[in-house]
């Protein structure tokens, strides 16, 4: 089994991807930001996923209003149903999370998000479309 970590293209052998997350800095945010998948983990890759655990957040905001280039979708998870709440604010409208989740937020929208409640295991991700339909390229 490979357990190599540098950039691969999406055909060829298997490829194993270990010491995630990946730190990148993402305008908007205030604190370098965990990716799981990136285009320059993967090239050729038409998504990234971005984001982790967040029963340490509550009422603790990860990033100030900001936009991207390409459409984002929230993914928000946890052990049991309505055991991770967020708010989700685009545009200054306030949309309310509650696990399991997921909210589309389109390219140049305004957002932000805080978690509100989140029992440990639960994760909220970011998965930025950064693909031909996402006209983009990924957020940075």
């Amino acid at each position: 089994m490979s357990t190599e970590t540098s950039t691969s293209t999406l055909s060829g052998s298997p490829l194993v991807l270990q010491d995630l997350p990946v730190f990148q800095q993402v305008p908007g945010h205030y604190a370098q930001t965990p990716f799981l998948l990136t285009r320059g983990l993967l090239d050729g890759l038409e998504f990234e996923i971005a984001g982790g655990e967040i029963s340490d957040k509550v009422d603790k905001p990860v990033a100030a209003p900001h936009t991207h280039e390409v459409p984002e979708i929230y993914l928000l998870l946890a052990p049991e149903p309505g055991a991770a709440v967020i708010d989700v604010v685009t545009d200054g409208t306030t949309h309310q999370l509650s696990a399991p989740a997921a909210m589309l937020i389109p390219a140049g929208t305004v957002h932000h998000f805080v978690t509100k409640k989140a029992v440990p295991g639960s994760f909220c991700l970011g998965i930025l479309l950064t693909g031909p339909r996402g006209d983009a390229e990924p957020a940075r």
